[in-house]
Protein backbone atom coordinates (compact mmCIF):
# COMPACT_ATOMS: atom_id res chain seq x y z
CA UNK A 1 0.00 0.00 0.00
CA UNK A 2 0.95 3.47 -0.83
CA UNK A 3 2.00 5.77 2.24
CA UNK A 4 -0.49 8.43 3.22
CA UNK A 5 1.14 12.10 4.27
CA UNK A 6 0.45 12.12 8.16
CA UNK A 7 -1.68 15.56 9.22
CA UNK A 8 -3.49 18.44 7.12
CA UNK A 9 -3.36 18.94 3.68
CA UNK A 10 -1.39 21.51 2.75
CA UNK A 11 -3.69 22.95 -0.09
CA UNK A 12 -0.52 24.77 -1.77
CA UNK A 13 2.17 21.93 -1.50
CA UNK A 14 -0.85 19.80 -3.04
CA UNK A 15 -1.09 22.22 -6.13
CA UNK A 16 2.03 22.14 -6.62
CA UNK A 17 2.70 18.44 -6.66
CA UNK A 18 0.00 18.13 -8.90
CA UNK A 19 1.63 20.55 -11.44
CA UNK A 20 4.62 18.66 -11.37
CA UNK A 21 2.72 15.58 -12.55
CA UNK A 22 0.57 17.23 -15.04
CA UNK A 23 4.28 18.44 -16.20
CA UNK A 24 5.38 14.63 -16.00
CA UNK A 25 3.08 13.52 -18.01
CA UNK A 26 3.73 16.28 -21.09
CA UNK A 27 7.10 14.87 -20.95
CA UNK A 28 6.53 11.42 -20.90
CA UNK A 29 3.06 9.82 -21.50
CA UNK A 30 1.67 7.60 -19.05
CA UNK A 31 4.29 8.41 -16.45
CA UNK A 32 3.62 7.59 -12.39
CA UNK A 33 4.53 9.21 -9.48
CA UNK A 34 6.13 5.66 -8.58
CA UNK A 35 8.95 3.80 -10.40
CA UNK A 36 7.67 1.01 -11.88
CA UNK A 37 7.87 -2.45 -10.71
CA UNK A 38 11.40 -3.84 -12.56
CA UNK A 39 10.51 -6.86 -14.75
CA UNK A 40 12.65 -6.23 -17.95
CA UNK A 41 15.62 -8.12 -16.24
CA UNK A 42 15.37 -11.73 -14.05
CA UNK A 43 18.70 -10.18 -11.71
CA UNK A 44 19.78 -13.59 -11.21
CA UNK A 45 21.41 -14.32 -14.22
CA UNK A 46 24.80 -14.99 -14.03
CA UNK A 47 25.70 -14.77 -17.93
CA UNK A 48 24.76 -12.35 -20.74
CA UNK A 49 21.50 -12.30 -22.81
CA UNK A 50 23.35 -11.97 -25.66
CA UNK A 51 25.88 -14.73 -27.28
CA UNK A 52 27.72 -12.51 -29.38
CA UNK A 53 31.89 -12.80 -30.26
CA UNK A 54 31.84 -8.44 -29.13
CA UNK A 55 30.55 -9.44 -25.18
CA UNK A 56 32.44 -12.60 -24.70
CA UNK A 57 35.43 -10.91 -26.00
CA UNK A 58 34.46 -7.91 -23.13
CA UNK A 59 33.10 -10.78 -20.65
CA UNK A 60 36.46 -12.17 -20.45
CA UNK A 61 38.19 -8.84 -20.17
CA UNK A 62 35.75 -7.76 -17.39
CA UNK A 63 36.55 -11.10 -15.37
CA UNK A 64 40.52 -10.21 -15.75
CA UNK A 65 39.60 -7.31 -14.46
CA UNK A 66 38.09 -8.43 -11.38
CA UNK A 67 40.28 -11.30 -10.67
CA UNK A 68 44.22 -9.90 -11.04
CA UNK A 69 46.33 -10.00 -8.13
CA UNK A 70 46.22 -8.53 -5.39
CA UNK A 71 42.43 -8.61 -5.87
CA UNK A 72 41.42 -12.70 -5.43
CA UNK A 73 40.23 -12.50 -1.90
CA UNK A 74 37.67 -9.55 -2.75
CA UNK A 75 34.28 -10.54 -2.82
CA UNK A 76 32.53 -8.46 -5.83
CA UNK A 77 28.47 -7.41 -6.84
CA UNK A 78 28.27 -6.33 -10.44
CA UNK A 79 25.44 -6.28 -12.16
CA UNK A 80 25.86 -4.35 -15.63
CA UNK A 81 23.07 -4.15 -18.33
CA UNK A 82 21.75 -1.96 -21.26
CA UNK A 83 19.24 0.53 -20.65
CA UNK A 84 18.60 0.69 -24.76
CA UNK A 85 18.57 -2.78 -25.60
CA UNK A 86 16.85 -4.21 -22.28
CA UNK A 87 19.54 -6.51 -21.54
CA UNK A 88 22.30 -7.68 -19.25
CA UNK A 89 25.73 -7.49 -20.30
CA UNK A 90 27.37 -8.73 -17.12
CA UNK A 91 27.01 -9.96 -13.72
CA UNK A 92 28.97 -11.46 -10.73
CA UNK A 93 27.31 -12.22 -7.86
CA UNK A 94 24.33 -9.82 -8.60
CA UNK A 95 22.27 -10.65 -5.67
CA UNK A 96 24.85 -11.38 -2.96
CA UNK A 97 23.81 -8.44 -0.51
CA UNK A 98 27.08 -6.68 0.38
CA UNK A 99 27.86 -3.18 2.19
CA UNK A 100 27.42 -0.74 -0.33
CA UNK A 101 28.73 2.66 1.79
CA UNK A 102 27.34 5.93 -0.01
CA UNK A 103 25.43 4.07 -2.89
CA UNK A 104 22.96 4.08 -0.82
CA UNK A 105 22.57 7.19 -1.10
CA UNK A 106 21.17 6.52 -4.57
CA UNK A 107 18.31 4.80 -2.62
CA UNK A 108 17.31 7.93 -0.39
CA UNK A 109 16.71 10.48 -3.57
CA UNK A 110 15.19 7.64 -5.40
CA UNK A 111 12.10 7.16 -2.72
CA UNK A 112 12.35 10.48 -1.65
CA UNK A 113 11.68 11.77 -5.56
CA UNK A 114 8.95 9.58 -6.05
CA UNK A 115 7.05 10.12 -2.27
CA UNK A 116 8.30 14.04 -1.45
CA UNK A 117 8.36 14.95 -4.50
CA UNK A 118 11.55 17.08 -6.10
CA UNK A 119 9.82 19.90 -5.64
CA UNK A 120 9.71 19.54 -1.77
CA UNK A 121 11.12 22.01 0.85
CA UNK A 122 12.33 21.74 4.39
CA UNK A 123 10.65 24.94 6.27
CA UNK A 124 11.95 26.26 9.06
CA UNK A 125 9.99 28.59 11.14
CA UNK A 126 10.49 31.43 13.90
CA UNK A 127 7.58 32.37 16.16
CA UNK A 128 7.12 34.30 19.62
CA UNK A 129 4.97 33.98 22.52
CA UNK A 130 5.45 37.89 23.55
CA UNK A 131 4.55 41.47 21.93
CA UNK A 132 6.43 44.07 20.46
CA UNK A 133 6.28 47.52 22.66
CA UNK A 134 8.38 50.43 21.96
CA UNK A 135 11.18 48.47 20.30
CA UNK A 136 11.33 45.41 22.34
CA UNK A 137 9.95 42.09 22.65
CA UNK A 138 8.41 41.40 25.51
CA UNK A 139 8.73 37.54 25.28
CA UNK A 140 10.57 34.45 23.94
CA UNK A 141 11.71 33.62 20.52
CA UNK A 142 11.31 29.94 19.44
CA UNK A 143 12.49 28.16 15.98
CA UNK A 144 10.93 25.16 14.94
CA UNK A 145 12.28 22.96 11.92
CA UNK A 146 11.91 20.28 9.94
CA UNK A 147 15.17 18.94 9.60
CA UNK A 148 17.20 21.30 6.91
CA UNK A 149 20.61 20.76 6.61
CA UNK A 150 20.86 23.48 4.40
CA UNK A 151 20.70 26.61 7.09
CA UNK A 152 23.93 28.79 7.27
CA UNK A 153 24.79 32.60 8.47
CA UNK A 154 23.54 34.07 5.38
CA UNK A 155 19.59 32.78 6.65
CA UNK A 156 20.31 33.73 10.41
CA UNK A 157 21.44 36.77 9.59
CA UNK A 158 18.48 37.64 6.83
CA UNK A 159 16.21 36.59 9.59
CA UNK A 160 18.26 38.74 12.39
CA UNK A 161 17.67 41.68 10.03
CA UNK A 162 14.01 41.34 8.80
CA UNK A 163 12.86 41.07 12.87
CA UNK A 164 15.21 44.29 13.75
CA UNK A 165 13.16 45.91 10.33
CA UNK A 166 9.79 44.75 11.88
CA UNK A 167 10.84 46.78 14.88
CA UNK A 168 12.47 44.52 17.14
CA UNK A 169 15.71 46.21 18.62
CA UNK A 170 15.68 44.04 21.89
CA UNK A 171 14.72 40.51 22.67
CA UNK A 172 13.55 40.46 26.39
CA UNK A 173 13.64 36.76 26.54
CA UNK A 174 15.17 33.55 25.65
CA UNK A 175 16.17 32.16 22.46
CA UNK A 176 14.73 28.25 22.33
CA UNK A 177 14.91 25.32 20.05
CA UNK A 178 11.90 23.38 19.66
CA UNK A 179 12.99 20.21 17.95
CA UNK A 180 10.35 18.19 19.10
CA UNK A 181 8.17 18.88 16.35
CA UNK A 182 8.24 17.23 12.88
CA UNK A 183 6.67 17.02 9.60
CA UNK A 184 3.21 14.85 9.93
CA UNK A 185 3.06 15.19 13.86
CA UNK A 186 2.98 17.90 16.08
CA UNK A 187 4.89 16.10 19.04
CA UNK A 188 7.17 12.77 18.14
CA UNK A 189 4.43 10.08 18.70
CA UNK A 190 4.55 9.09 22.78
CA UNK A 191 7.93 10.28 23.00
CA UNK A 192 9.65 12.12 26.17
CA UNK A 193 13.17 11.52 25.11
CA UNK A 194 15.27 13.90 22.75
CA UNK A 195 14.64 12.53 19.27
CA UNK A 196 17.75 9.80 18.27
CA UNK A 197 20.78 12.16 16.86
CA UNK A 198 22.78 9.41 15.24
CA UNK A 199 21.94 6.39 12.46
CA UNK A 200 21.39 3.05 13.58
CA UNK A 201 24.21 1.01 13.73
CA UNK A 202 27.27 3.50 13.31
CA UNK A 203 30.72 3.06 14.16
CA UNK A 204 31.23 4.76 17.36
CA UNK A 205 34.82 5.63 16.37
CA UNK A 206 33.44 7.85 13.49
CA UNK A 207 30.99 9.85 15.99
CA UNK A 208 33.75 12.69 16.50
CA UNK A 209 34.06 13.62 12.68
CA UNK A 210 32.10 15.94 10.67
CA UNK A 211 30.78 13.36 8.25
CA UNK A 212 29.21 11.69 10.96
CA UNK A 213 27.56 14.53 12.54
CA UNK A 214 24.50 14.49 14.53
CA UNK A 215 21.18 14.73 12.85
CA UNK A 216 18.23 17.25 14.18
CA UNK A 217 15.16 19.42 13.31
CA UNK A 218 17.01 22.02 13.70
CA UNK A 219 20.49 21.89 11.60
CA UNK A 220 23.44 25.17 11.27
CA UNK A 221 26.20 25.21 9.01
CA UNK A 222 25.74 20.79 8.78
CA UNK A 223 26.40 20.22 12.43
CA UNK A 224 30.12 20.80 12.12
CA UNK A 225 32.73 22.64 13.72
CA UNK A 226 36.22 23.61 13.23
CA UNK A 227 38.99 23.04 15.49
CA UNK A 228 42.80 24.47 15.33
CA UNK A 229 44.93 22.47 16.69
CA UNK A 230 48.48 24.81 16.91
CA UNK A 231 51.96 23.63 18.25
CA UNK A 232 53.02 24.78 21.92
CA UNK A 233 56.44 26.35 21.54
CA UNK A 234 58.43 24.24 24.11
CA UNK A 235 58.58 20.38 23.04
CA UNK A 236 57.10 17.78 25.21
CA UNK A 237 54.08 20.63 25.97
CA UNK A 238 50.74 20.00 25.27
CA UNK A 239 49.17 21.56 21.93
CA UNK A 240 47.56 24.40 22.15
CA UNK A 241 43.89 23.57 20.92
CA UNK A 242 40.95 26.66 19.48
CA UNK A 243 36.92 25.42 18.43
CA UNK A 244 36.87 28.19 16.10
CA UNK A 245 33.29 28.16 16.39
CA UNK A 246 30.92 28.99 19.60
CA UNK A 247 27.82 26.85 20.68
CA UNK A 248 29.28 23.62 19.76
CA UNK A 249 28.62 22.10 23.06
CA UNK A 250 32.02 20.59 23.18
CA UNK A 251 33.99 20.10 26.17
CA UNK A 252 38.00 19.69 24.98
CA UNK A 253 40.05 17.02 27.10
CA UNK A 254 43.54 17.87 25.56
CA UNK A 255 45.54 14.72 25.02
CA UNK A 256 48.61 15.80 22.47
CA UNK A 257 51.87 16.79 22.85
CA UNK A 258 54.67 18.89 20.95
CA UNK A 259 57.09 17.13 19.46
CA UNK A 260 60.25 17.47 17.43
CA UNK A 261 59.58 19.54 13.75
CA UNK A 262 61.35 16.22 12.29
CA UNK A 263 58.37 13.74 13.72
CA UNK A 264 55.73 14.00 11.70
CA UNK A 265 52.16 14.96 12.67
CA UNK A 266 49.42 12.43 14.04
CA UNK A 267 46.28 13.93 15.89
CA UNK A 268 43.33 11.45 16.73
CA UNK A 269 39.86 12.34 17.26
CA UNK A 270 37.52 10.78 19.73
CA UNK A 271 34.12 10.93 21.23
CA UNK A 272 31.27 8.97 22.97
CA UNK A 273 28.12 8.35 21.66
CA UNK A 274 25.75 10.86 23.94
CA UNK A 275 28.73 12.68 25.40
CA UNK A 276 30.06 16.53 24.83
CA UNK A 277 33.71 15.20 25.84
CA UNK A 278 35.93 15.56 22.24
CA UNK A 279 39.48 13.68 22.92
CA UNK A 280 42.28 15.50 21.16
CA UNK A 281 45.57 12.89 21.40
CA UNK A 282 48.46 12.52 19.62
CA UNK A 283 51.55 14.81 18.62
CA UNK A 284 52.37 17.56 16.46
CA UNK A 285 55.28 19.17 15.67
CA UNK A 286 56.87 22.07 16.94
CA UNK A 287 57.07 25.14 14.25
CA UNK A 288 54.80 23.03 11.80
CA UNK A 289 51.77 24.71 10.97
CA UNK A 290 48.35 24.18 12.69
CA UNK A 291 46.16 21.71 12.14
CA UNK A 292 42.27 22.36 11.23
CA UNK A 293 39.65 19.45 11.70
CA UNK A 294 35.71 19.22 11.23
CA UNK A 295 34.68 18.16 13.96
CA UNK A 296 30.78 17.20 14.42
CA UNK A 297 28.64 19.19 17.42
CA UNK A 298 27.39 17.50 20.43
CA UNK A 299 23.64 19.14 20.05
CA UNK A 300 22.61 20.61 16.93
CA UNK A 301 19.45 22.10 18.24
CA UNK A 302 21.83 24.12 20.84
CA UNK A 303 24.04 24.91 18.54
CA UNK A 304 21.49 26.35 15.79
CA UNK A 305 20.02 28.52 18.66
CA UNK A 306 23.26 29.74 19.53
CA UNK A 307 24.13 30.74 16.29
CA UNK A 308 20.84 32.49 15.58
CA UNK A 309 21.56 34.80 19.15
CA UNK A 310 24.75 35.86 18.06
CA UNK A 311 23.48 36.57 14.30
CA UNK A 312 20.42 38.75 16.64
CA UNK A 313 23.40 40.70 18.16
CA UNK A 314 25.46 41.40 15.54
CA UNK A 315 22.82 43.12 13.72
CA UNK A 316 22.34 45.25 16.74
CA UNK A 317 19.30 43.30 18.61
CA UNK A 318 19.90 42.96 22.09
CA UNK A 319 18.80 39.55 23.70
CA UNK A 320 18.73 39.82 27.57
CA UNK A 321 17.64 35.33 27.74
CA UNK A 322 19.83 32.85 26.67
CA UNK A 323 19.84 30.10 23.92
CA UNK A 324 18.48 26.95 25.29
CA UNK A 325 17.58 23.54 23.65
CA UNK A 326 13.53 23.09 24.73
CA UNK A 327 14.39 19.65 26.45
CA UNK A 328 16.55 21.48 28.90
CA UNK A 329 13.32 23.26 29.93
CA UNK A 330 10.88 21.83 32.46
CA UNK A 331 7.76 20.36 31.35
CA UNK A 332 5.99 23.44 32.77
CA UNK A 333 8.36 25.80 31.16
CA UNK A 334 8.08 23.87 28.16
CA UNK A 335 4.32 24.45 27.94
CA UNK A 336 4.46 28.01 29.09
CA UNK A 337 6.89 28.77 26.17
CA UNK A 338 5.08 27.47 23.65
CA UNK A 339 1.68 29.00 24.77
CA UNK A 340 0.30 31.43 22.97
CA UNK A 341 2.41 31.44 19.54
CA UNK A 342 2.40 33.85 16.76
CA UNK A 343 4.72 33.65 13.36
CA UNK A 344 7.49 35.90 12.43
CA UNK A 345 9.57 34.83 9.35
CA UNK A 346 10.05 31.16 8.25
CA UNK A 347 12.40 29.98 5.88
CA UNK A 348 11.84 27.26 2.64
CA UNK A 349 15.10 25.24 1.74
CA UNK A 350 15.99 25.30 -1.61
CA UNK A 351 13.60 22.23 -3.71
CA UNK A 352 14.80 18.40 -3.03
CA UNK A 353 15.89 18.77 -7.09
CA UNK A 354 18.79 21.11 -5.62
CA UNK A 355 19.61 19.78 -2.42
CA UNK A 356 20.34 16.28 -3.99
CA UNK A 357 22.83 18.05 -6.19
CA UNK A 358 24.91 19.09 -3.32
CA UNK A 359 24.03 15.50 -1.37
CA UNK A 360 25.51 13.45 -4.30
CA UNK A 361 28.29 15.15 -5.82
CA UNK A 362 29.86 15.59 -2.10
CA UNK A 363 28.39 12.61 -1.27
CA UNK A 364 26.78 14.80 2.34
CA UNK A 365 26.09 12.54 4.93
CA UNK A 366 24.01 14.71 6.72
CA UNK A 367 21.68 15.77 3.79
CA UNK A 368 21.09 12.35 3.06
CA UNK A 369 19.96 11.46 6.72
CA UNK A 370 18.23 14.57 6.66
CA UNK A 371 15.88 13.56 3.98
CA UNK A 372 15.78 10.08 5.19
CA UNK A 373 14.33 10.98 8.41
CA UNK A 374 11.40 13.30 6.03
CA UNK A 375 10.26 11.09 4.53
CA UNK A 376 9.62 8.74 7.93
CA UNK A 377 8.45 12.58 9.37
CA UNK A 378 5.80 13.14 6.39
CA UNK A 379 4.21 9.91 6.56
CA UNK A 380 4.35 9.00 10.37
CA UNK A 381 6.73 5.78 10.09
CA UNK A 382 10.33 5.63 10.20
CA UNK A 383 12.99 6.06 7.27
CA UNK A 384 13.44 2.65 6.86
CA UNK A 385 9.79 1.46 6.79
CA UNK A 386 8.87 3.91 4.21
CA UNK A 387 11.68 2.96 2.45
CA UNK A 388 11.29 -0.81 2.98
CA UNK A 389 7.87 -0.50 1.73
CA UNK A 390 8.49 1.71 -1.28
CA UNK A 391 11.46 -0.88 -2.20
CA UNK A 392 8.32 -3.87 -1.95
CA UNK A 393 6.04 -2.23 -4.31
CA UNK A 394 8.91 -2.06 -6.83
CA UNK A 395 9.48 -5.40 -6.81
CA UNK A 396 12.83 -5.12 -4.24
CA UNK A 397 12.18 -7.33 -0.91
CA UNK A 398 14.11 -7.72 2.15
CA UNK A 399 16.52 -10.33 0.83
CA UNK A 400 17.71 -7.85 -1.87
CA UNK A 401 18.05 -4.40 0.10
CA UNK A 402 18.35 -3.53 3.80
CA UNK A 403 18.24 -0.46 4.33
CA UNK A 404 18.72 1.53 8.38
CA UNK A 405 20.11 4.82 7.22
CA UNK A 406 20.17 7.28 4.39
CA UNK A 407 23.64 7.74 3.60
CA UNK A 408 25.07 4.27 3.81
CA UNK A 409 27.04 5.01 7.57
CA UNK A 410 25.50 2.25 8.57
CA UNK A 411 27.25 -1.09 8.67
CA UNK A 412 23.81 -2.65 9.00
CA UNK A 413 23.41 -1.87 5.34
CA UNK A 414 22.88 -4.61 2.98
CA UNK A 415 22.35 -4.23 -1.21
CA UNK A 416 22.55 -6.73 -4.04
CA UNK A 417 23.90 -5.35 -6.81
CA UNK A 418 20.95 -6.01 -8.79
CA UNK A 419 18.72 -3.96 -6.50
CA UNK A 420 20.57 -0.87 -7.06
CA UNK A 421 20.54 -1.43 -11.06
CA UNK A 422 16.83 -2.23 -11.10
CA UNK A 423 16.42 1.69 -9.45
CA UNK A 424 18.56 2.81 -11.79
CA UNK A 425 17.24 1.82 -14.79
CA UNK A 426 13.61 2.41 -13.78
CA UNK A 427 14.81 6.20 -12.95
CA UNK A 428 16.05 6.36 -16.75
CA UNK A 429 12.31 5.11 -17.70
CA UNK A 430 11.39 8.90 -16.73
CA UNK A 431 12.14 12.01 -18.66
CA UNK A 432 12.15 13.88 -15.43
CA UNK A 433 13.20 11.75 -13.02
CA UNK A 434 16.10 10.61 -15.54
CA UNK A 435 17.37 14.57 -16.30
CA UNK A 436 16.86 15.54 -12.54
CA UNK A 437 18.75 12.48 -11.01
CA UNK A 438 21.22 12.52 -13.99
CA UNK A 439 22.15 16.02 -12.61
CA UNK A 440 23.08 15.13 -9.28
CA UNK A 441 25.76 12.24 -10.34
CA UNK A 442 29.51 13.05 -9.90
CA UNK A 443 30.87 12.94 -13.67
CA UNK A 444 33.91 11.66 -14.28
CA UNK A 445 37.13 13.61 -13.98
CA UNK A 446 34.45 16.67 -13.94
CA UNK A 447 33.17 17.30 -10.23
CA UNK A 448 32.36 15.88 -7.00
CA UNK A 449 33.81 12.97 -5.75
CA UNK A 450 34.74 11.45 -9.29
CA UNK A 451 36.70 14.61 -9.99
CA UNK A 452 40.52 13.19 -9.48
CA UNK A 453 39.13 9.11 -11.41
CA UNK A 454 39.00 8.24 -15.33
CA UNK A 455 41.71 10.94 -15.95
CA UNK A 456 42.73 10.12 -19.84
CA UNK A 457 40.08 7.36 -20.51
CA UNK A 458 37.03 6.88 -22.27
CA UNK A 459 35.26 7.13 -19.73
CA UNK A 460 35.71 11.02 -18.47
CA UNK A 461 32.57 13.31 -18.88
CA UNK A 462 31.02 10.28 -19.68
CA UNK A 463 30.01 8.08 -16.45
CA UNK A 464 27.75 9.63 -14.25
CA UNK A 465 28.04 7.52 -10.98
CA UNK A 466 27.74 7.99 -7.55
CA UNK A 467 30.64 6.57 -5.08
CA UNK A 468 30.62 4.52 -1.98
CA UNK A 469 34.05 4.15 0.33
CA UNK A 470 34.41 2.86 4.03
CA UNK A 471 37.22 0.58 5.69
CA UNK A 472 37.14 -2.63 3.36
CA UNK A 473 34.01 -1.03 1.10
CA UNK A 474 34.27 0.51 -2.44
CA UNK A 475 31.69 0.78 -4.49
CA UNK A 476 30.37 2.61 -7.70
CA UNK A 477 27.10 2.83 -9.45
CA UNK A 478 25.81 4.81 -12.43
CA UNK A 479 25.53 5.09 -16.04
CA UNK A 480 28.36 5.13 -19.10
CA UNK A 481 28.02 5.16 -22.66
CA UNK A 482 30.04 2.90 -24.89
CA UNK A 483 31.69 3.71 -27.98
CA UNK A 484 28.28 3.46 -29.86
CA UNK A 485 26.70 5.65 -27.37
CA UNK A 486 24.68 2.57 -26.10
CA UNK A 487 23.59 3.74 -22.63
CA UNK A 488 24.99 1.05 -19.94
CA UNK A 489 23.39 1.31 -16.14
CA UNK A 490 26.19 -0.73 -13.80
CA UNK A 491 26.54 -1.30 -9.96
CA UNK A 492 30.03 -2.51 -8.74
CA UNK A 493 29.98 -3.68 -5.08
CA UNK A 494 33.49 -4.45 -3.65
CA UNK A 495 34.07 -5.85 -0.24
CA UNK A 496 36.17 -7.85 2.57
CA UNK A 497 39.41 -7.10 0.55
CA UNK A 498 42.86 -7.15 1.96
CA UNK A 499 44.21 -5.47 -1.07
CA UNK A 500 45.07 -1.47 -0.84
CA UNK A 501 41.87 0.50 -1.41
CA UNK A 502 43.75 2.18 -4.30
CA UNK A 503 44.21 -1.43 -6.28
CA UNK A 504 40.39 -1.86 -6.01
CA UNK A 505 39.09 1.29 -7.11
CA UNK A 506 41.41 1.20 -10.15
CA UNK A 507 40.15 -2.02 -10.67
CA UNK A 508 36.17 -0.41 -10.79
CA UNK A 509 38.05 2.35 -12.33
CA UNK A 510 39.45 -0.33 -15.21
CA UNK A 511 36.13 -2.13 -15.19
CA UNK A 512 33.84 1.27 -16.46
CA UNK A 513 36.68 2.37 -18.27
CA UNK A 514 36.39 -1.33 -20.45
CA UNK A 515 32.42 -0.65 -20.98
CA UNK A 516 33.16 3.39 -22.30
CA UNK A 517 35.01 1.65 -24.74
CA UNK A 518 32.91 -1.45 -25.95
CA UNK A 519 31.62 -1.78 -29.25
CA UNK A 520 29.37 -4.21 -30.22
CA UNK A 521 30.46 -4.59 -33.88
CA UNK A 522 34.54 -4.27 -33.39
CA UNK A 523 35.34 -4.95 -29.75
Amino acid sequence: MPYKLAGPIDWSRLLAITTSIAVAVLIVTGCASRLPTATAFPGTSTSSVLDTPALTRLNRLLDKTLDSAPLETTLWGVDVRSIDRHEQIFTRNPDVLLTPASTLKIITLAVASQQLGWNDRFETVLFTNGHIERNVLHGDLIARGSGDPTIDNDVLTSWAQKLRNQGIHQVNGNIIGDDRVAIGETVRRGSTSPQPRLGFGWSWDDLAFGFAAPVGPLQYHENVVAIRITPNRAIDLPAEIFIQNAGSGLTLLNQTTTTSRREPSLIQLQRAAGKAELVVSGSIGGGTSAIIRPVSVANPTSFFVQALRESLEAEGVVVSGNAVDIDHLTKTQQASATNGLQRLLENQSEPLSTIAVDMMKRSQNLFAESIYRRLGFSFGDTGSAVVAQVLDDWGIQRNRAIVVDGSGLSRYNYLTASALTDILVQLHQNALDQNLFLATLPIASQDGTLRNRFKGTAATGNVHAKTGSMSHVRSLAGYVKTADGERLAFSILANNFSADSTDVVNAIDDFVSALATMSRGSF
